[in-house]
């Protein structure tokens, strides 16, 4: 099973200008754990995650301060054709929980999440 088989297309985007208020009420009203932060190209360049606005709260940053002063820039991605259980690997060794998934130009194609491996791994099981 590949990336592109459990992938979301539908993703939450936001701009590096947005403000950190603007970028969590969107979290907020969506009930999501990140915003994808992508430039006029649709190209990945950070995101921002539950553990990012923590971050901002606990330092007091302005929360009119742009969201590109405060996203994770180094945004770990995958590929469509990627396998499922090698990204599984690399979620938990990287300690993260969302991950975009882009072309060979970094272009956003769609999101996965530590839930939607651990869903396709689940689906065969049987439970008692």
């Amino acid at each position: 099973m590949s990336v592109k088989d459990i992938m979301r297309t539908e993703v939450v985007t936001a701009s590096a200008e947005a403000s950190i208020k603007d970028v969590a009420k969107i979290m907020s009203e969506k009930n999501i754990g990140s915003v994808l932060i992508v430039d006029e190209s649709n190209r990945v360049i950070g995101i921002f995650t539950e553990r990012d606005l923590v971050k901002v709260v606990a330092l007091g940053i302005d929360i009119n301060t742009p969201i590109k002063n405060v996203m994770t820039t180094n945004v770990i991605s995958a590929y469509p054709t990627d396998n499922i259980a090698a990204i599984a690997i690399k979620m938990l060794e990287k300690g993260i929980r969302h991950m975009p998934v882009v072309d060979e130009y970094n272009r956003l194609l769609g999101i996965i999440s530590i839930r939607d491996v651990l869903r396709a791994y689940t689906a065969g099981c049987e439970f008692p």
